[in-house]
This record gives C-alpha cells, sequence and structure tokens, in this order.
C-alpha cells in the first residue's frame, strides 16, 4: 500500500513538471516524456501491478489534460505499464541496459499506438513525417532524462525501502549454506 501511495505522489510531481517546467526546456520543440519513463520503471522495477497502476494514473491526468475523448492515453499507458511488469522478473538492479532498453521501447511503442489512435484512423498515413519529426527525437531525449530518471527513483527506492536482514536463525540450513 506504501509503494502505491508513493506512485501516486511521484506521478503528480512528474506530471507536474512534464506540464509546466519541461515545456521551457523543449529541444527541437520535443520534451521527454517523464509518464512514460515513470510507467515503464514502474513496471519493470515494481511488477505488473504497479506498472498498471502508474499507467492508468498517468493516462487518467493525460487524458483530462489534452484529449477530446476518455481513454486513449489510458489504453497506451495501462498497456505500456502492463508489458514492463512482464520485463519485472529479468530486472536486476545493477543492469542498466533493461531499463534503457525499456524505457526506449515504451517511447516507441507510445507514440506508435499514438499516431494510429489520433492520425492513422484519421486518414493520415504519412508515418514517416511523423517518425522523422516527433518520434525518433523524442524517444532520443526521453531515453536521455530516462537514464537520470531511473537513476533516482533507483535512490529513492532504496531509501524508502531498504532491504530488510533476515537473522541467521530464521534461515533455512540451505539457506545458510548459500550464505556462506
Amino acid at each position: 500500500m506504501k509503494r502505491y501511495i508513493s506512485m501516486f505522489l511521484i506521478v503528480i510531481v512528474c506530471f507536474l513538471l512534464q506540464t509546466t517546467l519541461l515545456q521551457n526546456l523543449k529541444l527541437a520543440n520535443i520534451t521527454p516524456d517523464l509518464l512514460v519513463i515513470l510507467v515503464s520503471v514502474s513496471g519493470f522495477m515494481y511488477g505488473r501491478g504497479l506498472g498498471i497502476f502508474s499507467g492508468l494514473l498517468c493516462g487518467m491526468l493525460c487524458d483530462l489534460l489534452y484529449s477530446n475523448i476518455i481513454g486513449i492515453y489510458i489504453l497506451i499507458y495501462v498497456l505500456t505499464g502492463y508489458i514492463n511488469g512482464i520485463l519485472h522478473k529479468i530486472y536486476y538492479k545493477d543492469d542498466m541496459l533493461v531499463p534503457v532498453f525499456s524505457i526506449a521501447a515504451s517511447s516507441l511503442f507510445s507514440n506508435l499506438l499514438f499516431y494510429i489512435f489520433n492520425f492513422l484512423l484519421r486518414g493520415r498515413l504519412d508515418i514517416f513525417v511523423y517518425m522523422k519529426n516527433i518520434i525518433l527525437p523524442e524517444l532520443v531525449y526521453t531515453v536521455a532524462a530516462g537514464i537520470i530518471i531511473y537513476k533516482m527513483l533507483y535512490k529513492l527506492e532504496e531509501k524508502m525501502y531498504p532491504p530488510v536482514e533476515v537473522p541467521l536463525e530464521s534461515k533455512t540450513p540451505a539457506e545458510q549454506e548459500e550464505d556462506s
């Protein structure tokens, strides 16, 4: 429950940062997508449940602010959180390759879904122009920002939820042999 409350607060902070401060830090009229980073990181660090929860929150906030139709952003972010939650099984804390790959794939996936729902279904078939001008620059900017944000969330995770040491007496003999 504590993780869900802290994730709710982190989603609110990231949403406020993305809609206010990062609008002034545009490069080539592109801003990093903090919400995709957050959904991706929460999915592969904590699993499908928290990935879906953070995707639902991020999607609701984006739908309320940006969209005329409620549900498009929710669908995109929930799917992103769910897919990244599957990666939780191969998540290792020391490895930076999985988070970088996950953030890049999530950015590409969410932008392609956004293109399909908002442009392709309306008959706009110029995907290569959208890919060159929007998707690829945002992917690079999001991955660069994602590395920094991942490290910050990782440090926050270590401070908020330190690993609990199990006393030697409560371990089974097999676990005691593994430690020695």
